[in-house]
């Protein structure tokens, strides 16, 4: 049977060549493990829950007119919105005759507990923490790349074709909501014509003469609200940033931007007094799911914003579900389960500017 775990034919057993998990080196990947630092996480959410949008007073202050002053009744303009809340799992099972033969033999139990899995270096140390970090990347994709409609090229879409498209129908993500908030004609646009190059070499090459024109653009398209507020931020994919660092030091006779790490992968930097932030897995996912085989689907992009408009509901009180482990006696298999609820939400298109 197939199980939950490692794919042992590039890892062997004998020979000498690793003998103990504790010597496996985890490859390299982009962190997901703070997604509070991109969306604002609301908790105990409920599909249909409203969220209740306070603005501001209207006009205020007329000539005063001394004793007995006209008395207004103006009133705060609120609006609201509903979420879009839908269950999501993860369920994996492992049998240890299905790593009997691998480098995991030396970590099993003798006799009748041989099957128990569940306090084994094996789960405690390789696979949990990497499905963790699936989980985690989960949350990512789905809140941004979400697409109810999603469907691979083949059928008119922009997934790739051989990728199974329902790990991105559960809900509408924050670009999805974007990009109908673009044509509703609530959210400004601004165009990355690197985006429309025939191929990949092409789409990299030209942003590179482009994106500090494109931030520029940006905030000039930006409403005085977003220009105001203290917590605007504009998120950017790694192309993205890479192309305006290149531009900077040909144009700018060598300014280079001055980045913070924030944790692995994401870095943060300011331009024109704003906040710029580089999410990598914006990349990760465009690069391993949306494109033709010739050309990445709008590989370079950006969202000018508030830290605070681009949110995240789940059910639970806690950010992400937690994973139940447990040994079936009678089946001898080893189990692995999460489930929850979750949505995305941009709470206010019109404080947003999208390039793409």
């Amino acid at each position: 049977m197939a199980s939950v775990g490692l794919d042992f034919t590039n890892i062997t057993p004998d020979n000498g060549a690793v003998r103990e998990l504790s010597r496996l080196v985890f490859l390299e990947v982009l962190q997901a493990d703070r997604i509070g630092t991109l969306l604002d996480i609301h908790r105990n959410v409920y599909n249909g829950d409203k969220l209740g949008l306070i603005g501001e007073f209207g006009l205020l202050g007329k000539a005063g007119a001394g004793c007995s002053p006209e008395y207004g009744n103006d009133a705060i303009n609120t609006a609201e919105k509903v979420w879009d809340i839908k269950d999501w799992e993860i369920a994996e099972q492992l049998c240890y005759k299905d790593v009997e033969n691998t480098l995991v033999k030396y970590t099993l139990e003798s006799g009748t507990n041989i099957g128990d899995l569940t306090a084994n270096d094996y789960l405690d140390e390789v696979i949990v923490p990497r499905l963790e970090l699936a989980m985690m990347k989960m949350y990512i994709r789905l809140a941004f790349f979400g697409d109810k409609n999603a469907t691979n090229v083949s059928g008119g879409g922009i997934i790739k074709n051989g990728v199974d498209t329902s790990y991105f129908t559960l809900i509408n993500g924050i670009f999805k909501q974007l990009y109908a908030g673009v044509t509703a004609g609530t959210t400004k646009r601004v165009t990355i014509a690197a985006n429309s190059e025939a191929t990949i070499a092409d789409q990299i090459n030209a942003i590179n003469s482009q994106a500090a024109d494109v931030l520029d653009d940006m905030i000039a398209a930006a409403s005085p609200r977003l220009r105001q507020a203290s917590d605007q931020v504009i998120y950017v994919t790694q192309s993205f940033a890479t192309g305006l660092e290149s531009q900077l030091l040909k144009t700018y006779y060598g300014s280079e931007l001055q980045w913070q790490s924030l944790f692995a992968g994401i870095r943060e930097t300011t331009y024109r007094g704003i906040r710029i932030r580089v999410v990598p897995m914006f990349d990760e996912i465009i690069q391993s799911y949306e494109g033709n085989g010739t050309a990445y689907n709008q590989p370079h992009r950006a969202i000018y914003t508030t830290e605070r408009n681009l949110a995240l509901g789940v059910n639970g009180t806690d950010e992400f579900a937690e994973l139940d482990i447990f040994f079936d006696r009678t089946t001898r298999l080893n189990h692995i389960y999460a489930t929850d609820k979750m949505g995305a939400m941009v709470i206010d298109e019109s404080m947003a500017v999208i390039a793409y």
